[in-house]
């Protein structure tokens, strides 16, 4: 006879509510830490070749020792070559941390792993995410408090059921609350696609997601889309990784470029096209992580609304006649119905129902 453990089962049901952004990560953690005697538990997401980090989590690690790394300590960390090399599945780092003999060139990394109370037995798990996102879950126990096993069984455990809940939300949108504004929420991490022209006329090479896109990227701070679908207001950085990547011949590796604004943390790979008789292009991968904010500040900065359209467009997500949000907003009926034809006009969207969902999409 065979006894198979519960220890783990009720790791789904805590991953697929902070997934779902019914909880913070940082309190599902904080009940996942007992399961395997954790003294501490964090989880990140990891942009690109560790080029940026954000917590998305934790518990039982020093704050300060947990946004050091965030802000800088991530980016020479050692593990890295090893993240990168298996970019595409999920690895377990076991080893403890140590100092080689021979100076190496993450000197840097190793005298703040010293001086910080980063403990250094910390196994940690990577895993792929969307886009060039990854994510990063780090344990803490001290030595001696339980086998080796149990460890990799539990990151097993979470490997799995998080890619499960990752892919069913990206299947299922509606399976996410939305309603819910809470850090870390699966929904707020996404990625799109778009060719770049020389004129800076842009095409999407998923037609389905080609209208979203002009609503996702003044979201990330790159650029927005007029209304020829040409890139205006771009960011500098952004616009200097397009002309480059254009003006080399193919093949390139590519640039990187990263940002963090109030609305959404950001990486754009900018990827040349072979040349052809036509305009010369690039490819721009984006991944971003949107801010769990207030609807009103995304609706304007995403939807290119004004606060009071972007006012009247949350609470029409609350409320089910124009009347009543109105009387809300303090504001006449007729008021209401001037600044809904403007969020129509502004849009491009005819019906209510699909505005709504569009703002439940982005709120």
């Amino acid at each position: 006879m065979i006894v198979l453990s519960n220890r783990f089962d009720r790791l789904d049901e805590l991953i697929a509510d902070a997934a779902r952004g019914h909880c913070t990560w940082s309190d599902s953690l904080a009940a996942m830490a007992p399961m395997i005697a954790a003294d501490g538990l964090s989880m990140d997401l990891i942009f690109g070749d560790n080029r940026m980090v954000r917590s998305l989590g934790t518990v039982g690690f020093d704050p300060t020792m947990v946004q050091a790394y965030a802000d800088h300590y991530h980016r020479i960390d050692p593990r890295i070559i090893y993240a990168q090399r298996y970019a595409s599945h999920g690895v377990i780092f076991d080893e403890e941390l140590r100092r080689p003999d021979d100076p190496d060139d993450h000197e840097e990394f190793w005298e703040w792993l010293e001086s910080s109370s980063a403990p250094t037995e910390a196994s940690m798990l990577v895993m792929p995410c969307v886009g060039d996102a990854r994510i990063g879950l780090a344990v803490h126990r001290q030595k001696g408090r339980a086998d080796h096993t149990d460890i990799v069984q539990f990151y097993q455990r979470f490997y799995d059921k998080f890619n499960a809940i990752n892919q069913a939300l990206r299947r299922r949108p509606g399976a996410a609350d939305a309603r819910s504004n809470l850090p870390g929420q699966l929904q707020h991490i996404d990625c799109f696609s778009i060719v770049v022209d020389e004129d800076m006329q842009i095409s999407s090479p998923s037609p389905d997601r080609a209208p979203m896109i002009r609503f996702t990227l003044p979201l990330t701070g790159l650029a927005r889309l007029d209304e020829d679908g040409v890139l205006a207001d771009i960011l500098p950085d952004f616009q200097s990784a397009l002309v480059a990547m254009m003006q080399n011949a193919f093949p390139q590796q590519g640039m990187d470029l990263t940002l963090k604004t109030g609305l959404a943390d950001t990486m754009a790979r900018v990827v040349p096209l072979p040349q052809t008789s036509g305009p010369r292009s690039v490819e721009v991968h984006v991944t971003y992580m949107k801010h769990a904010l207030d609807a009103v500040k995304v609706f304007m900065g995403a939807l290119g609304l004004t606060r009071r359209q972007a006012e009247l467009l949350d609470v029409l997500r609350r409320v089910d006649a124009l009347e009543e949000a109105a009387a809300l907003m303090s504001i006449s009926r007729n008021t209401a119905r001037v600044f809904l034809a403007q969020i129509f006009e502004r849009t491009g969207i005819r019906r209510k129902v699909d505005l709504l969902r569009l703002a439940d999409q982005f709120a």
